[in-house]
């Protein structure tokens, strides 16, 4: 490979880290601006309530990234197969895998349709039924019923975006390890060290 050749490569490569990167952490941030702006002030100071709907948002993120894939999308050893699952260029990254409006209730309804009535499935329900209720509920164990009602309203949206950010955070770690291969941890590394040093 040439050196001209070498230095566009990688410049793409850059270009396209800059443009999967910064989605996330657009979301993130307006997200929690607006958050911020309707909760009041001492919301920080009672975690259980910022903690329920996160951990809704996780659940429902990693349930349907793995109802939607199953395991055989996330098989390492098919990962770095040409023409495999992952081998997405940018614009197939973000129109298939990380948007949106590939994933939602009827994809949450599904699961629960393809894996009938079982003990995992009856766990998940129970897990997710008891986080939603504590979304809702928690607030007006803290706040009256005013401010409890608005918080309650930011608790619902909190677990949309989680939920998202989760999905594009797990099938960005899956294209970045076949775009990257090993130097994925690198970059994952500095990342990890960027927000320790802003902490």
């Amino acid at each position: 490979m040439s050196e001209p050749s070498g230095l566009i490569a990688a410049a793409t490569i850059v270009g396209k880290l800059a443009i999967v990167l910064g989605i996330p952490l657009g979301v993130g941030r307006l997200a929690a601006a607006v958050l911020a702006r309707a909760n009041p002030p001492d919301r920080s100071e009672v975690p259980l309530v910022g903690a329920m709907p996160r951990l809704l948002g996780l659940g429902l993120g990693l349930l349907l990234t793995y109802d939607r894939y199953g395991a055989r999308d996330f098989d390492l050893h098919s990962l770095f197969d040409i023409g495999g699952p992952w081998d997405l260029s940018l614009g197939q990254f973000l129109l298939q895998r990380a948007n949106p409006l590939k994933y939602g209730v009827a994809s949450l309804t599904d699961y629960f349709a393809q894996s009938g009535v079982n003990s995992v499935s009856i766990i998940v329900a129970l897990v997710l039924s008891a986080l939603l209720l504590g979304t809702i509920l928690a607030p007006f164990a803290f706040w009256d019923a005013s401010v409890a009602r608005r918080v309650s309203l930011g608790n619902l949206a909190s677990p949309v975006v989680t939920t998202y950010l989760t999905i594009y955070v797990v099938v960005l770690l899956f294209w970045l390890l076949y775009l990257l291969n090993f130097w994925t941890f690198a970059l994952l590394a500095a990342i990890f060290q960027y927000y320790r040093s802003r902490t």
